[in-house]
């Protein structure tokens, strides 16, 4: 995105002055309006900054000062309009509150993508870049009088703070004016702490904001992009990249080497991949960070995931399990031992499903022992352990000694090789229940895959318990969907019903204009019943693995996603894209 700053305004920086002569004082004095005798009795009794000290000193009032900048920068001059008129709260939400309060700048308006500012003094015009970053919108400057500016403060973030908003709301918009802070001894990014002043301040501010935004925008990810001409800020939300304003380049390597501080990476290093985490703490909300960085041909490239514990449900049916769906994964992973394989690409919320069947098994009976790559979250009452290479702890090591631990339940974050699927047989075999994620298109590939690998038959049909595949769909904005009658050619090919109301995005303020907001899991659930064991027995095809599971009742991904169609809860568009591929 190309960020213009309004005309008039590239050359808002004021020229440099000497310390003796503030530019405010040479252009009141060329136009007769001070003293110069009186000027120096002022500053020699009051070293404030030079446009408070003529005030309180008398010599001049607010709105003098504010005229003589607005007349030398050719920019207008901004007066509170008569009757006052109130303004907006959304204001508030627009700029950090500590931002406005320290540079004495303050929105005014915000309209079709430009955003007016009233400034005191030409200085806080220095930060017009930034707010550009921080809001991706064109700034307008004018000038006000401090006094003014003041005023405008106190009423938006007044109202701000008195504004009540409605419960259920996807994401607190209090978040946006959380402050800077610095790391605890604990490590932990705190962020209800002021910045520093000057330029690592400023630094400080823009990071945090990167990650406030990104919180707020609900994103999974944030990319920082070094190319030859600029560098961008993207945020992966519901599954696409949504870009910020592009940003200077000496202020990118600067944010880069913010993020690697705080996630306690070596700074001096960009020659090859590095990896941190990054823990961030607000009243009581906390989140965790995953920074990973890759030098790139332009540069340092990184990418930050956001982890959020509290995000993870109690619950089956918050993700999207149906009825029955949830009813099969329950009975299933609550047997006393067995097999679970969760499938699906990367970036599908295998992790977040696992983590959820293992918080409802997560007693203070069970010994739950866990190995990961990485351990993304972390749990009372489980056993993780990160899985290291380069020291040769890996899937199978782990497992291997996981045996000898007494375990109940064992989660292994991927299934890669042979020998590592062989072990969980073993455990699943000796009494423990195991569950691991497969790379597989669907649920029954995995068992063709594993057969690969050198599983028998027979040790899958007596192990496995359940198999079970996901994606994520976009889900509807529920403040714009727009109903639309299903056409009888669309009914008979995707097997919906002539004259059935689905629903189309059309997009909002709330859903940034997309049509969608947040994303919801399609699934399929199949449980190895004694029909389902004798097809792996007879090393049945896949087609016909899929029949028989339709036939016991099971629905597959295409199915459970024609169902969120349904529903109302997304388009047919995006479930086809999404699960056409998994029903053939």
């Amino acid at each position: 995105m190309t960020v213009a700053v309004a005309p008039g305004s590239a050359n808002l920086a004021p020229p440099p002055s000497e310390p003796s002569s503030p530019l405010i004082i040479d252009l009141l004095i060329a136009e007769g309006r001070l003293d110069p005798i009186a000027v120096r009795e002022a500053r020699s009794k009051d070293h404030d900054i030079p446009e408070r000290m003529l005030i309180r000193s008398g010599l001049v009032d607010a709105g003098t000062i504010a005229a003589a900048y607005a007349a030398h920068f050719a920019l207008p001059l901004y007066r509170q309009p008569e009757p006052p008129r109130p303004l907006s709260p959304e204001l508030g939400r627009i700029l950090p509150e500590n931002l406005c309060r320290e540079q004495m700048l303050a929105p005014i308006s915000c309209e079709n993508g430009i955003l007016e500012v009233a400034f005191a003094t030409p200085n806080e015009m220095l930060f017009v870049d930034e707010i550009q970053f921080l809001t991706g919108c064109e700034v307008r400057a004018s000038i006000a009088s401090l006094s003014c500016v003041e005023d405008l403060i106190e009423e938006i973030f007044r109202a701000k703070q008195a504004e009540t908003y409605v419960a259920g709301e996807e994401f607190d918009p209090t978040e946006e004016e959380t402050p800077a802070g610095e790391e605890d001894q604990g490590g932990t990014l705190l962020l209800d702490q002021p910045p520093p002043p000057g330029p690592n301040g400023r630094i400080i501010r823009m990071v945090n904001q990167v990650i406030d935004q990104a919180i707020r925008s609900g994103a999974s990810d944030i990319h920082l992009e070094p190319f030859e001409e600029n560098c961008k800020i993207r945020l992966r939300i519901d599954g696409k990249l949504q870009e910020l304003p592009q940003l200077h380049r000496g202020l990118f390597i600067k944010i880069i080497s913010r993020f690697k501080i705080l996630a306690k990476m070596d700074i001096a290093e960009r020659r090859i991949p590095q990896d941190g985490a990054i823990t961030l703490k607000s009243g009581e909300k906390r989140i965790d960070l995953r920074v990973s960085t890759m030098p790139a041909v332009h540069g340092e490239k990184m990418v930050i995931r956001l982890l959020d514990k509290a995000a993870i449900p109690l619950e089956l049916c918050s993700l999207g399990f149906d009825k029955r769906q949830e009813h099969d994964l329950i009975e299933s992973i609550k047997m006393p031992h067995g097999l679970m394989f969760v499938t699906g690409p990367t970036g599908s919320g295998k992790s977040t499903t696992l983590y959820t069947c293992l918080n409802l098994l997560n007693e203070t009976t069970s010994n739950i022992c866990t190995v990961e790559d990485p351990v993304e979250y972390r749990f009372r009452g489980m056993n993780q352990v990160q899985v290291k290479p380069q020291i040769g702890l890996n899937f199978a090591t782990a497992l291997r000694a996981f045996l000898r631990q007494d375990p109940d339940i064992i989660m292994v974050g991927e299934v890669r090789d042979q020998e590592t699927a062989q072990i969980c047989l073993r455990a699943a075999l000796t009494g423990h229940f195991v569950l691991s994620t497969i790379h597989t298109n669907d649920a029954l590939s995995s068992i063709t895959r594993l057969q690969d690998m050198g599983i028998e038959p027979f040790l899958l049909a007596s192990t496995l318990r359940v198999l079970e595949a996901q994606r994520l769909v976009r889900k509807l904005c529920p403040l714009c969907k727009r109903p639309q009658i299903c056409d009888p050619g669309t009914a008979q090919r995707y097997g919906l019903r002539p004259g059935e109301t689905l629903f189309q995005p059309v997009g909002c303020e709330k859903c940034r204009g997309v049509g969608y907001r947040g994303r919801i899991g399609i699934f399929e659930v199949i449980r190895i019943t004694p029909a389902m064991s004798r097809h792996i027995l007879a090393r049945s095809s896949l087609p016909e693995m899929r029949a028989a599971a339709k036939q016991e009742g099971m629905k597959l991904l295409f199915d459970s996603a024609i169902d969120k169609v349904r529903q109302g809860l997304t388009s047919l568009e995006i479930a086809v894209a999404t699960a056409i591929g998994e029903s053939e």
